[in-house]
């Protein structure tokens, strides 16, 4: 409980305690207002029902016309609150998943965190936390607090009615007699007590089902959208039947989850649907004696049922929030696990150390489990140079390229080079959502001309893509591997950066096109420092220099 109140605490401080959000402060009063009002609207109802009933009792047939009246007037205030509290309700909620949503995903893409944490296990499914655990926190929070001062204040007001209407009795028990002030208060205490109690002690697995229910639900989603990503090679592979039966065991986590989750709720709905429906008759049981000794009336029966009812609610918050509170809890410790984790992971990121030229002292390369990759890499890159990095597959390369990339962190020791920018064009090019004209620009938007664009999509050999420049196409799938090559080549010729890394990034290339791109990237960038790695031995006298990482192999 003192981790989830720590965790809780700080969604609190990011949102609800700074001066920018002013306006979400008038909102939540609204709400209570709107709350609180309601709340009086049925402190006036619980007085008009002992007057209504008192009336039809004594057949008062020309006062019941205005007490209906006057009943259509509370209702039609009650109509009013209550819409524009849910409508409010749901403003607020925007208003605060907007901002989580905003400082998730910021922080998750800043310094590179999603990538780390993409390298290990221990944060499943960062989409679905963003889309699905934010919506729920938020909403359940908003609900809960709502549902909770409400309640107090309903709580507040009915418990000084039932008070009154409890008098003082001396009840005879077994010979013996009891004079008890308030009593049918006492009963409402010790009756939502022992509910709260029992509720606990039925309900207490019921978080960890939600949460694993959440991380079922998110691995098969994942699972689906692989799918859908991979598509193709499925296909060549045959790999359906495969695939299928990949699903249908992670179906079979969310199938098993669920059954363990719906019996608890169930062995809890059997409590909790007995333990409110007998509320509805306990005021009147307990309230009998009096109204037969006739130091009640109807009217003043039916008060204590509904003062009874309004007290019995409010105390009883916990033990009908219960379903919607593991859901909660669950929610808050999914977010809290990864807003900690990307927070470690940010911290993983090294600052570069600047110097005149790209250079080695010392590196030493590991995996994200610590094992040794490569050890002691000693060399130096010229400014303006075209470096290819040797050895055998399997040896490292990617990953120093990497590191020189700003992706890794994974290392010790030293490494530098000189300020400017850099860009590391992997072996597969990501191709995102939109225009041909955004793909080519990414990951900044199209801010040349069109007519820049299309001479930079001959240069590369996509020439006839350019009447598809503002074609918005699935491209990952309408171009070739080789054409994708080709699009990133264009991304680094209209960015043109300081250092150039490119990891077999003409693989999907024939020799002789791979030639001409590469000289395209050497006319067109004649001061970039450029560092690669490639198998294709045809192209060895491009490269200046070549760096042999067989040497600094970890033993």
């Amino acid at each position: 409980m003192k981790t989830l109140l720590t965790q809780f605490n700080w969604f609190l401080k990011d949102y609800w305690l700074k001066r920018s959000h002013f306006s979400s402060w008038l909102l939540l009063a609204v709400l209570v207002g709107l709350g609180l009002a309601v709340v009086a609207i049925n402190v006036h109802i619980n007085e008009w029902s002992k007057t209504f009933y008192d009336t039809l009792t004594a057949f008062e047939a020309d006062k019941l016309y205005g007490l209906i009246g006057e009943y259509l007037i509370y209702i039609a205030i009650f109509v009013v609150c209550a819409v524009y509290r849910a409508w409010l309700r749901k403003l607020l909620i925007i208003r605060w998943r907007s901002h989580l949503t905003e400082q998730f995903t910021g922080q998750w893409l800043s310094r590179r965190a999603f990538y780390r944490m993409s390298l290990n296990d221990h944060t499943d499914n960062p989409d679905q936390r963003i889309a699905e655990d934010i919506n729920v926190f938020v909403s359940r929070t908003i609900e809960l607090f709502i549902s909770l001062i409400t309640n107090l204040a309903q709580l507040y007001s009915f418990l000084v009615i039932l008070w009154k209407l409890s008098g003082t009795h001396t009840f005879h028990i077994f010979g013996h007699s009891l004079t008890v002030t308030g009593y049918l208060v006492w009963l409402a205490v010790a009756y939502t007590l022992a509910g709260s109690i029992i509720t606990q002690l039925v309900g207490q697995k019921l978080h960890r089902f939600n949460y694993n229910q959440q991380r079922f639900e998110a691995n098969f989603r994942a699972s689906l959208l692989r799918k859908h990503d991979h598509a193709e090679q499925i296909a060549l592979y045959g790999g359906e039947a495969k695939e299928q039966a990949g699903l249908r065991r992670e179906f079979q986590d969310i199938i098993g989850n669920w059954r363990k989750l719906m019996n608890k709720e169930r062995d809890l709905g059997f409590f909790t649907t007995a333990y409110d429906r007998f509320s509805l008759m306990l005021p009147v049981l307990a309230s009998v004696p009096l109204f037969m000794a006739k130091a009640i009336t109807l009217g003043g029966l039916m008060q204590i049922r509904s003062a009874f009812s309004a007290v019995f609610n409010s105390l009883s918050w916990f033990v009908f929030a219960y379903s919607i509170l593991p859901e909660w809890s669950a929610s808050l410790q999914r977010l809290s696990q990864f807003r900690q984790t990307v927070e470690r992971e940010q911290k993983q990121d090294k600052p570069v150390l600047e110097g005149r030229e790209l250079s080695f002292n010392g590196l030493n390369l590991y995996t994200p489990a610590r094992i040794p990759v490569l050890s002691n890499i000693q060399g130096r890159i010229r400014p303006g140079a075209w470096t290819r990095l040797a050895g055998p597959s399997g040896l490292g390369k990617s990953t120093l390229l990497r590191t020189i990339g700003g992706l890794w962190s994974h290392y010790d020791g030293q490494w530098q080079q000189s300020p400017g920018s850099r860009l590391l064009l992997p072996q597969k090019a990501y191709i995102g959502n939109g225009t041909l004209a955004e793909a080519l620009s990414y990951p900044n938007e199209p801010a040349a001309s069109d007519a820049v664009l299309h001479e930079l999509l001959e240069a590369v050999g996509l020439g006839s893509w350019k009447a598809h420049l503002n074609s918005a196409l699935n491209w990952a799938q309408t171009l070739s591997a080789g054409e994708q090559q080709r699009l990133a080549v264009a991304r680094a010729l209209l960015s043109r950066p300081d250092y150039l890394y490119l990891d077999e990034s003409t693989s999907h290339l024939d020799e002789t096109a791979a030639r001409e791109v590469l000289m395209l990237i050497k006319q067109r960038l004649p001061d970039t420092t450029v560092v690669m790695v490639s198998h294709q031995s045809s192209l060895a006298d491009i490269y200046d220099e070549v760096l042999d990482l067989s040497r600094f192999k970890a033993a």
